[in-house]
């Protein structure tokens, strides 16, 4: 999924996202080896906001659930479909024309 502008805003280092989220390092470098973040600046090896946000969903997903690493990528990822289909749904019940039918006169 794309991220939105508002959340590169900032940049963390790998040390500044472990502190921002509360979890340890260990635990979000797991993170990365399943893809589930990724450097958004590979080359300084650096995270934005949208990673930041994604720590912290995982992180409670982790806290809540109890969902090891592997199981918070395919829930966050079925989270960001579901999010995809609502906005599909809005967008299609915005184009499509409303007809009411009155049932009483129509016997």
């Amino acid at each position: 999924m794309k991220h939105s502008p508002e959340f590169t805003d900032i940049i963390l280092s790998l040390d500044e996202l472990v502190s921002a989220c509360g979890q340890e390092r260990q635990w979000v470098i797991e993170l990365i080896e399943e893809n589930i973040i990724e450097y958004d600046v590979p080359e300084h090896k650096q995270f934005t906001g949208y990673q930041l946000t994604t720590v912290r969903r995982a992180s409670r997903l982790s806290r809540d659930f109890e969902a090891s690493v592997p199981a918070i990528g395919l829930i966050l990822e079925l989270l960001d479909e579901v999010e995809q289909l609502r906005q599909f749904k809005r967008q299609l019940d915005m184009q499509t024309p409303v007809i009411e039918v009155d049932v009483d006169h129509s016997k």
